[in-house]
């Protein structure tokens, strides 16, 4: 009697696995009946609002659905990244993540929401800071400036994006290489930050070309040096740090993340429709336009480059917080 109670709770168990590992399958196969929602973390203007608005310009093509983009700005990208943390993993609301938001954030603070919290779905790019200066500075060059700063401790004013952000770390590293005295000023996202420093609010930023290539064409904005390996072929006659005698490199990446839990078959049709997305002309041209190029990566290689990136970034908050 024992052994039959047993046999038809192990049928019992059976059938019902294979019911819900039916319907999510099913589900995935429909996936999305609705539009789908982007979370951005910085506000308005800034390199991440600008760069997914140029992807999701197609989305419609490639997924079926619209992609709705929301902006959610504040703690350095943390409060977005926290709402679509607690979001149903259905792969209906997104986070455009990056690295300041969900590596740097969670490696040397401990908040925010990083790689044990999220599906990565897709990496789209990843760019540089650029360090730019309001044209009437007292400084034309990198090195001038860092001149300038020793000459007059604590009155050099940058404007970072937020707490940790691509340009607070960058600058950061700049300050610790170089030993300048400078005033931080944070910002909700580089889109603030860019409109502190064309208003001469901030004497120096680190944003991206996304946002400041047109007003550095323009003669609005001058660029010192970019945080990268190698120049910018936007900006051709702009030094690296690195060839101005400072060693830093900083990079920031754009990425599609997933509430922790959503159906990997649901990740893979994301990842499928954003490749398209990136590799769409017209989204390439807007790109480009920016001043950035497309550097698509799939769920697996994204999910072990950014692994790599948090651990990194885990061991320099301890040098940062000695």
């Amino acid at each position: 009697m024992k052994r039959r109670i047993g046999v038809r709770w192990m049928v019992y168990l059976v059938v019902l696995m294979v019911s819900i590992l039916g319907s999510q399958f099913v589900g995935a196969q429909d996936f999305p009946t609705r539009p789908v929602v982007l979370v951005i973390p910085f506000g308005a203007g800034g390199s991440h609002d600008l760069t997914a608005r140029a992807v999701t310009s197609v989305a419609a093509d490639y997924l079926g659905q619209p992609i709705l983009v929301q902006l959610k700005p504040g703690g350095g990208g943390a409060i977005a990244s926290e709402f679509v943390y607690k979001a149903a993993p259905d792969g209906y609301t997104l986070l455009f993540g990056g690295t300041g938001p969900n590596t740097t954030l969670p490696a040397i603070e401990n908040r925010s929401k990083g790689p044990d919290d999220f599906v990565a779905v897709c990496r789209v790019n990843y760019s540089p800071a650029v360090i730019v200066a309001r044209p009437n500075a007292p400084f034309k060059t990198f090195k001038e400036m860092l001149t300038w700063a020793k000459a007059n401790p604590g009155k050099l004013i940058f404007g970072n994006t937020g707490p940790w952000g691509a340009g607070d770390l960058s600058w950061k590293m700049i300050v610790k290489e170089t030993g300048i005295e400078a005033k931080n000023v944070p910002h909700d996202g580089g889109g603030p930050a860019l409109v502190a420093v064309l208003g001469g609010h901030v004497d120096v930023s680190g944003l991206f070309t996304a946002q400041t290539l047109p007003h550095i064409q323009a003669g609005k904005l001058r660029a010192l040096a970019v945080t990268d390996t190698r120049r910018d072929p936007s900006l051709k006659d702009v030094p690296t740090c690195k060839e101005e005698g400072v060693n830093v490199v900083y990079l920031m990446w754009r990425g599609v993340l997933a509430p922790k839990g959503t159906p990997r078959a649901v990740v893979d049709r994301l990842a499928a429709a954003f490749k398209r997305m990136c590799e769409d002309k017209s989204v390439i041209n807007m790109i480009n336009k920016f001043g950035d190029e497309v550097n698509y990566l799939g769920p697996d290689e994204f999910a072990k480059v950014w692994r790599e990136e948090f651990e990194i970034q885990r061991e320099l908050g301890k040098i940062f917080k000695k």
